[in-house]
């Protein structure tokens, strides 16, 4: 040690070295003391929220947030949004979000730091579509402003409470979002009770996350409907997504060609909504048809109930008019939970709905045996041979008895399985 304090006392550049080195040093703490103590106060005096672009209330924060910016007219970089209507394009309309971007805005009387940002990559190679994250940081936020600013997101979502959201999933992981008219059950031309079982069984499904966990099973439901074509398969996915205040997904399994296309187009399907894959048979008939559409049987079995698929309560309804085509494999319990087989047109129920929705029309009950001496009738046939009537001529007394519109979830409520007709299994 004695030799260190000879050369520094014996050496002006050794000294001079040393006293530089500290100075550097002291003279960095210094500059960097108002960052700290600015870093410090912001983790102490702010809280921050996340939204992710799959949580089904993105697009009401994402509205609320534009619509309290700080700067006149919203904020620096708007995106434009589109949401078509009843498969309609002209009838699109288009509106203006926040887009990549940092602002300010004003929410339930607190300030806000908003960044509007793409999500970092989370696998080794690059996402065909990297979704957006919403972080809010509110200025001495208290739990009690985070839980006003949670309602608000949901009474703006609630706007849309009388709309069907439906998500056409592509294969780049992102969707093309509709709004169609809510469908009520009791707007389904099915028989007594038939589709207040498969309701009470989905909403028992999805109360019941923790003994899926305790007992290690995958929280996820699948539901095949299968039947003639016009029986109503699509209605019914459509009512109880309705019924049920979810989205409704709709993979195309035509447009993929491939897996990993496939795996994107169901990592794009949000939260809490409900998948439906139509016509299932048609993209494959038999395991040894192995490939169907670009897409391999292996893969889309991983997608629906492989390590890759979700458990988070995702409900996937499949259908198919043949369902003696599906290999044994897709419908097993597990991946097809419940089968259910949506019957030819009954004429208690048909009378039943044309009592309840075409009073008007005076000659219903002709309509319904002329539909029904026809070769497997139908829903779709009823329904199409009553709006070909010139019911619409109707007087208006008797329009002024028509019933109101039917409201989603009117129907009575009956026990899980009581008089279902169809073939559960």
């Amino acid at each position: 040690m004695n030799w260190i304090e000879n050369i520094i006392q014996e050496s002006p550049m050794v000294q001079g070295g040393l006293t530089l080195m500290i100075v550097g040093w002291l003279a960095y703490q210094i500059r960097s003391l108002p960052t700290k103590a600015f870093r410090f106060c912001r983790s102490f005096f702010t809280r921050v929220i996340e939204v992710r672009e799959k949580h089904p209330l993105y697009d009401a924060w994402l509205g609320l947030l534009t619509d309290g910016a700080f700067r006149p007219g919203g904020p620096r970089t708007l995106e434009v949004r589109t949401t078509s209507d009843d498969y309609d394009e002209s009838a699109a309309t288009s509106a203006f979000a926040a887009g990549s971007d940092d602002f300010w805005a004003r929410l339930c009387g607190r300030w806000c730091k908003v960044s509007v940002q793409r999500e970092e990559s989370s696998g080794a190679t690059a996402d065909l579509v990297r979704r957006f994250i919403i972080n809010v940081e509110v200025l001495f936020g208290t739990r009690e402003d985070l839980a006003r600013m949670l309602d608000a997101a949901k009474a703006r979502a609630n706007v849309m409470d009388d709309r069907q959201l439906v998500d056409l999933c592509n294969k780049y992981g992102s969707s093309n979002t509709m709004s169609l008219p809510k469908r009520a059950p009791n707007t389904l031309c099915l028989p007594n009770e038939f589709f207040d079982g498969l309701e009470l069984r989905v909403r028992q499904f999805s109360e019941s996350r923790e003994d899926y966990e305790r007992l290690g099973i995958p929280w996820r439901l699948g539901i095949l409907l299968h039947g003639e074509p016009g029986t109503g398969k699509t209605s019914i996915a459509h009512s109880l997504a309705s019924t049920l205040n979810r989205r409704l997904a709709v993979i195309p399994l035509a447009d993929m060609r491939s897996d990993e296309e496939l795996v994107s187009a169901f990592e794009g399907v949000r939260e809490d909504s409900i998948v439906l894959i139509e016509d299932v048979d048609c993209a494959f008939h038999q395991r040894e048809n192995e490939e169907a559409s670009g897409i391999t049987f292996s893969g889309f079995l991983n997608c629906i109930d492989g390590m890759i698929a979700p458990q988070n309560g995702r409900v996937l309804i499949m259908s198919t008019n043949h369902v003696d085509r599906l290999d044994p494999a897709l419908v097993r319990p597990g991946r097809a939970d419940i089968k259910l087989e949506v019957p030819l047109l009954d004429r208690d129920a048909a009378m039943d709905y044309v009592d309840r929705l075409f009073a008007h029309v005076p000659n219903r009950h002709d309509v319904v045996n002329e539909v029904m001496a026809m070769e497997r009738p139908t829903s779709a046939m009823l329904i199409n041979r009553l709006m070909r009537q010139d019911w619409r001529r109707s007087t208006s007394a008797s329009q002024s008895q028509a019933p109101g519109p039917p409201q989603v979830g009117t129907r009575p409520r009956s026990r899980w399985g009581s008089g279902i007709r169809g073939g559960w299994r």
